[in-house]
């Protein structure tokens, strides 16, 4: 029995269109594309995932992923994503450690028990002789 197999590249790499038989596995498949197109090739790190069964072994046989008596198998060409273990968690880790060390004591923001926010105090204060902040009794 005979397989049509569909493979979905990405850019620069179109899609192709196979007829195999329905004994060969996904590593032959991935060996014909391969032949197929040279920069395949050059290219690391490619995986061949069956649409139908995204966790199925390299040594899975076409015929085991043909639905329902099907001869049609669908595969997606996807390039492997480098990163892992450690990365954007940690740095957003660190980076929270360096913003909670250089804490301020501004609170010029902040509004005191009669509404007034504390930085138009202290521009006021600046403003008033030292003798009416004495008369008012201001700090």
């Amino acid at each position: 029995m005979r397989v049509t197999v569909l493979v979905s590249g990405f850019a620069p790499f179109s899609s192709f269109c196979v007829d195999k038989d329905a004994e060969s596995t996904i590593s032959d498949v991935f060996d014909d594309l391969t032949l197929q197109d040279p920069l395949l090739r050059r290219v690391g790190g490619l995986r061949l995932y069956p649409i139908s069964r995204p966790l199925a072994e390299p040594s899975t046989s076409l015929s085991e992923l043909c639905k329902d008596g099907h001869n049609l198998v669908s595969f997606a060409l996807t390039p492997s994503l480098l990163g892992g273990k450690g990365g954007f968690g940690s740095q957003l880790r660190a980076a929270g450690g360096r913003m909670s060390s250089q804490r301020t004591s501004n609170n010029d923001s902040c509004r005191d028990l009669s509404g007034r926010r504390l930085s138009t105090v202290k521009e006021a204060k600046k403003y008033v002789s030292p003798t009416m902040q004495a008369m008012v009794g201001a700090d």
